[in-house]
């Protein structure tokens, strides 16, 4: 089945941690007519960005189609408190305050072996769907740096391509304490968040935000 996906989004470099996110033009995501056949068949697309795992970097994009119109996705990706059922190593995210569109959300990441905390300020636009995040450094921070969005593209089928853009920095000490298989494992695991974000909204847990989105 060779469906085509409708979406534009901002490219990716890979060379510098600040551009990973930040680059200026937007580009189309060019899938290959693997990719476009795994999107359809309900899996999950990961693109790891060039210098994975070198000196502490982890990140790239992550891709799923949800059978769900994007206001559900959206409602399911705004509710804070069900992420530590929804993603998995997520042990809480709380959202500390909330001004003009602006969150502020303290996030803990658990593993066996240890666990981080930091802060991220959220910015959220309803109408494009887009939802960006960046660490904040004048808070708690067990991590170098984070940085990245959500992106909901509508399909003209009512499913949803959701796109996860994201880039973090790791201290070496962290890295060194997981070892290279762990390390490999949860970088893995942070582009594979819109797969678990699919099953999270096509499983019973999302009829909830069906049934807020037809309220409105």
């Amino acid at each position: 089945m060779n469906r085509v996906f409708y979406l534009t989004i901002k490219s990716l470099a890979a060379a510098l941690f600040a551009l990973v996110v930040a680059a200026p033009d937007a580009s189309a995501v060019d899938f290959s007519k693997l990719e476009k056949h795994k999107l359809a068949a309900g899996k999950a697309v990961r693109k790891p960005l060039a210098n994975n795992g070198k000196d502490g970097f982890y990140g790239g994009s992550g891709f799923a189609v949800i059978n769900a119109p994007a206001d559900v996705v959206w409602a399911a990706i705004r509710d804070w408190g069900s992420y530590s059922r929804a993603f998995p190593n997520t042990v809480d995210v709380e959202e500390v305050s909330r001004k003009n569109g602006k969150s502020l959300v303290r996030m803990e990441l658990g593993h066996k072996l240890l666990s981080v905390q930091y802060h991220v300020q959220v910015d959220s636009d309803e109408a494009q769907k887009k939802i960006s995040f960046q660490l904040v450094k004048n808070r708690p921070h067990d991590i170098e740096e984070a940085r990245g969005y959500w992106k909901l593209f509508p399909q003209k089928d009512g499913t949803t391509l959701v796109a996860y853009v994201v880039a973090v920095q790791v201290p070496m000490g962290i890295v060194n304490i997981l070892g290279e298989k762990v390390s490999e494992k949860l970088s893995r695991g942070l582009l594979d968040l819109p797969r678990n974000l699919r099953k999270w909204v096509e499983g019973p847990n999302g009829n909830r935000y069906r049934v807020l989105t037809a309220r409105k």
